[in-house]
């Protein structure tokens, strides 16, 4: 097993070009992942395995977003949320937005969470080789991904 360290933004990233993203409101797939491309088995282990824990390092991040959330949001409806905007007034007639302030709460949660975001934790990988990937046609770009990949000369 092999060893690296990344950003806790990376996780996210990494998560993104393995597993693809979705558009939730719609389903629309926005970017396939590596893990739907044709590769061998054992490789998709890996990566499956590779996936397992990041999942688990973004569920740890998720709990203190929420932390920050609860510290920075305000109850409605059941819920917690932050608005971006306080004080918004609305014309009544042409129902636009006539003034409207940014809600400090929100600048301080994203200060906070992209702070959090930048910390570093250690990732231990089973190790890849660009040849395991040489039959590999995609349209996707994997600039985390290619850091756990090793290169031969």
């Amino acid at each position: 097993m092999e060893k690296i360290t990344l950003k806790l933004q990376e996780f996210y990233q990494l998560e993104a070009e393995l597993n693809g993203v979705t558009n939730q409101q719609t389903g629309e797939v926005l970017a396939k992942g590596l893990l739907s491309e044709k590769i061998k088995l054992t490789t998709k282990y890996w990566l499956t395995d590779l996936v397992k824990k990041i999942t688990a390092e973004k569920e740890s991040i998720d709990k203190l977003r929420e932390e920050l959330v609860k510290k920075y949001g305000v109850e409605e409806n059941g819920g917690i949320n932050i608005p971006i905007y306080i004080n918004e007034v609305i014309d009544d007639e042409t129902k636009e937005v006539v003034s409207r302030e940014v809600n400090p709460n929100f600048v301080s949660f994203q200060n906070d969470f992209n702070l959090l975001l930048q910390e570093e934790r250690e990732l231990e990988y089973h190790p890849f080789k660009l040849e395991e990937f040489e039959n590999v046609e995609t349209e996707g770009v994997y600039v985390t991904f290619f850091k756990l990949i090793e290169v031969g000369e």
